[in-house]
């Protein structure tokens, strides 16, 4: 199978079989934490999708990198202020205080075919509502990366309750298109980090090597 056709086998796969998760085969680097705490500290974090969560907020380290509109902080809603066709993809003014989560994304990336890449941050007693980001079911729809974990936090799908098993640096695809929830019940941030964007080859490999070496049984 080519390249494109094993991504469209394991999306059809996981869609089958009701997959709401899939570890990927890299980690994220350890020094990405201080990173986060730094731009939390610096006061980037802004609110994330208002009315749809409490304690949730954002900021993109590869997102609208020039020429941002002066709505581009203006939330919508959809949450975001702009559609995706308007953006000018490039690194953010955050890129400076977080080099090394910048040096993972393009060591592990085609940059140029990414979409949002950003830091998360559900603060405690913080919730996001249960929701679902599209009807289409789709294992590579997002990555999402845990920089911090405290106990008694969760991401899980709303119907069987099945959370994605996150430790600090594991990084998961997860299909968001099935309806899900997240809270952090702890007394401490929960710090995460979501990528966008999987039509590369680079990122397209990643999701097949990650599949192999969960399902080593199927051949590809």
């Amino acid at each position: 199978m080519t390249l494109g056709q094993k991504v469209k086998y394991i999306k059809d796969y996981c869609a089958n079989n009701d997959i709401f998760y899939l570890k990927a085969n890299i980690e994220f680097p350890k020094e990405s934490i201080g990173e986060a705490l730094q731009i939390l500290d610096e006061g980037y974090f802004v609110k994330h999708r208002g009315g749809e969560s409490e304690g949730w907020q954002s900021c993109a380290l590869w997102g609208w990198g020039k020429n941002k509109p002066e709505y581009y902080y203006t939330m919508n809603p959809s949450g975001y202020g702009y559609t995706e066709e308007e953006v000018v993809w490039g690194w953010t003014e955050i890129a400076d205080i977080a080099p090394r989560t910048k040096e993972f994304l393009q060591d592990h990336y085609d940059m140029e075919t990414m979409r949002r890449c950003r830091f998360m941050l559900l603060e405690p007693g913080g919730w996001i509502k249960a929701h679902d980001d599209g009807k289409e079911r789709s294992i590579h729809s997002a990555v999402n990366v845990a920089i911090t974990q405290p106990e008694n936090c969760y991401l899980r799908r709303c119907d069987t309750k099945e959370e994605v098993p996150f430790k600090p640096g594991y990084m998961f695809f997860y299909d968001n298109r099935v309806m899900h929830e997240a809270k952090n019940n702890s007394s401490e941030n929960r710090l995460h980090f979501i990528i966008h964007g999987f039509r590369s080859p680079k990122a397209k490999q990643i999701l097949v090597d990650s599949f192999e070496k969960q399902y080593e049984t199927i051949e590809l």
